[in-house]
């Protein structure tokens, strides 16, 4: 018996793997059609459930899906996270390679599910909490890599952008002497990936001939220069 389930009782041990089973299914759901294919209807189809037996693991389908939000986060942040500590004795530049390769590695093996996090919500879906801070052991493992990039910060924060920079970065728990450059490439060199990867797995430079990962190799460089300054 492992620590998750050590001192809970039979019946709680089983509720808990059913959760997971739900999930699980409901994740086949996301892989196999995207997110409107999951329903409190096909995923107990999927587990051979009633809906009203489901209920009584997740009280709606908006509850499950923002656990299915929380688990996906979780599993790409700690995906970029061990990129980084796999190359923890390389150097800087070589690390921001390693953490932009697994993030786009992970989304192209997921493509569903990345879209899940980022475009396929209904609109004003906000994150739950849980699911944000799982993601942000992908930026906890970029911010240090760029700030050994990034020369020190000149000054106190001055422009809005940098003062909002600085209240996320205490917010995230990112160390406090990370240069501003580095925050801010941070969050600009991720926005610009982003969307390099969206635009990949949408199919997009397939019909200009383009290789997307050499794109995605220069985007990289990009990042790396502008953090040296």
């Amino acid at each position: 018996m492992n620590g998750d389930t050590e001192g809970l009782t039979r019946r709680e041990r089983l509720r808990r793997q059913t959760v997971e089973e739900i999930k699980q299914r409901a994740f086949e759901l996301v892989d196999a059609g995207g997110v409107t294919e999951v329903t409190i209807a096909s995923v107990g189809k999927a587990m051979g459930m009633s809906p009203p037996a489901l209920y009584r693991y997740f009280p709606s389908r908006d509850a499950l899906l923002e656990a299915l939000v929380v688990d996906a986060y979780a599993d790409l942040g700690s995906t970029v996270a061990s990129a980084a500590r796999s190359g923890a004795e390389q150097d800087a530049p070589a690390r921001v390679v390693l953490i932009a390769q697994a993030y786009r590695h992970w989304a192209l093996a997921h493509p569903r599910r990345y879209a899940m996090l980022f475009s396929d919500r209904s609109p004003g879906a906000q994150d739950p909490p849980d699911g944000i801070t799982a993601f942000n052991q992908a930026m906890l493992a970029l911010l240090p890599a760029l700030g050994e990039i990034a020369p020190p910060s000149a000054a106190d924060a001055a422009t809005p952008l940098e003062e909002a920079l600085l209240r996320w970065a205490q917010e995230i728990g990112a160390p406090a002497d990370i240069p501003l450059a580095a925050l801010r490439l941070g969050v600009l060199g991720w926005s610009r990936i982003h969307g390099l990867i969206s635009l990949e797995i949408a199919g997009a430079f397939d019909s200009m001939g383009m290789d997307a990962g050499l794109l995605m190799a220069a985007e990289i460089e990009t990042v790396i220069n502008a953090a040296g300054g």
